[in-house]
């Protein structure tokens, strides 16, 4: 019965999923990618993994994972959340006519498990073949023995379906607490997705984080100049737990750049600029959930980018030829910047249609008031690219710390080299990729008659 109704919504709904199996489908392929290039080498003799001049697919495939596989289930996390908020009003009715706590938890994990088997098998392919043209790529910089090869991926496959389905459904017992703590009738009356309450744990949890993230680019500034690699990678995880603390702590973070942003865009457009700021303002949650996104899309992309320029700067001082630096290692980083960014590039997507998208009836209720469509959809603009100041800005924060402790331990110095224009296109490409999306869902979302967007019925 769950089962049967838990993919009755799916079906009804394919659109509040579908950033949902997007992310879990990256999830998959991520998982048996680095699970596939780990028994590349199997089989191969031992006189030819000692002539290999690289390191060898497992050190590189675990270094490559580490990292990768995180951010990608940190933007399933992330994205399964907004799943929930689609349905909230959905749960809270199933909560008024008797449903239990347990019943709607088991509801949500059954809806999370039918996804993830939904995409096990796209999943698996595009993670067969990524393993397969990454290890090319090595084979071709003679970095992996000749005879290494990906073989068959069916129990890659299974495992990564399998570790996916455990930490999303296990995501969606917790997620599902905003739904079933309430009373029912308190829970159908904040049907509309209003932020609750932070409680004790967030800040706790945002301060670990904190702590941890700190530990780690400690780590990476004392390692020495000849251990560069590890420096990285230390900065790469410390980067992304420094990203999680900032999305753990939420509203107390973001308040105090857009306030200062929010005053520069007042001053820029004072009409529609007092709105938006008024509006990041007044949901201060709303404002951390698009945020943080563009933090780690931009974050993540700027600290790869300034770490190998620094780490190229740092060979040709030790007098190393230009182009030595090793034009494998530019595309090593080249390669994890790309899955990295194509993560957090779902994720801003994913958040800001979603947040976006249930803000019709508040959109509505501007059109009944006297505001034109384009009136509205300037409003929408100059939100969007304060929140993506606001998300550019608190990357940048944690780019500062991150390579300032890789340039400790590459350079001797906090100060990093800074490639600027490749830092310019990145944040160019955060406004492109958040202000026309935005604009698109809201002029869906104000598609019909107004009041009846307002009363929440049908268009």
């Amino acid at each position: 019965m769950t089962a049967l109704l838990a993919w009755g919504q799916l079906r009804r709904r394919p659109a509040g999923f579908a950033g949902l199996a997007v992310a879990l489908l990256l999830a998959v392929a991520a998982v048996t990618t680095f699970g596939a290039l780990l028994g590349a080498e199997r089989g191969v003799s031992a006189a030819e993994l000692r002539a290999t001049g690289g390191p060898g697919v497992v050190l590189i495939a675990g270094a490559f994972g580490e990292i990768t596989v995180l951010v990608a289930f940190f933007v399933a996390l992330h994205t399964l959340g907004f799943a929930l908020r689609h349905q909230y009003r959905d749960l809270a009715l199933l909560r008024t006519v008797a449903a239990t706590p347990r019943q709607v938890r088991r509801l949500l994990r059954a809806q999370t498990g039918l996804v993830v088997l939904v995409v096990a098998v796209p999943g698996g392919l595009l993670g067969t073949v990524t393993a397969r043209a990454f290890l090319d790529g090595l084979r071709h910089r003679g970095l992996v023995a000749p005879h290494a090869r990906i073989a068959g991926t069916a129990p890659v496959v299974l495992a990564a379906t399998a570790v996916t389905l455990l930490v999303a459904t296990a995501a969606a017992t917790a997620a599902a607490r905003r739904v079933t703590r309430p009373a029912p009738a308190a829970a159908l009356t904040g049907s509309t997705g209003a932020a609750p309450r932070t409680g004790a744990l967030r800040p706790v949890a945002a301060a670990a984080a904190l702590v941890g993230g700190v530990l780690l680019l400690r780590l990476a500034a004392t390692r020495p100049a000849v251990e560069v690699d590890k420096s990285a990678q230390a900065t790469l995880l410390g980067s992304l737990v420094l990203l999680a603390a900032v999305a753990l702590a939420g509203p107390p973070v973001v308040r105090l750049p857009a306030a200062l942003l929010g005053a520069a865009v007042r001053a820029v457009a004072p009409g529609t600029g007092w709105l938006a700021a008024a509006n990041q303002r007044g949901y201060a949650h709303r404002l951390t959930a698009a945020a943080v996104p563009v933090a780690l899309l931009t974050g993540l992309a700027t600290t790869m980018a300034t770490m190998t320029a620094t780490a190229r700067h740092a060979a040709l001082a030790a007098g190393a030829p230009d182009g030595a630096t090793s034009a494998t290692d530019i595309w090593l980083r080249q390669a994890e910047l790309g899955l990295l960014a194509a993560f957090g590039a779902v994720a801003t997507l994913t958040t800001l249609v979603g947040l976006t998208a249930e803000r019709r009836r508040e959109l509505a209720l501007l059109r009944l008031v006297g505001a034109t469509r384009p009136q509205v959809l300037r409003t929408v603009a100059a939100e969007t690219a304060l929140t993506c100041a606001v998300g550019l800005l608190l990357g940048a924060l944690v780019t500062a710390a991150a390579t300032a402790a890789f340039s400790t331990a590459a350079l001797g110095t906090p100060l990093p080299v800074v490639p600027l224009g490749t830092c310019a296109r990145t944040a160019a490409a955060a406004v492109l990729l958040t202000v026309p999306t935005t604009l698109a869902t809201a002029a869906v979302a104000l598609r019909g008659p107004a009041v009846a967007a307002a009363t929440g019925a049908p268009a």
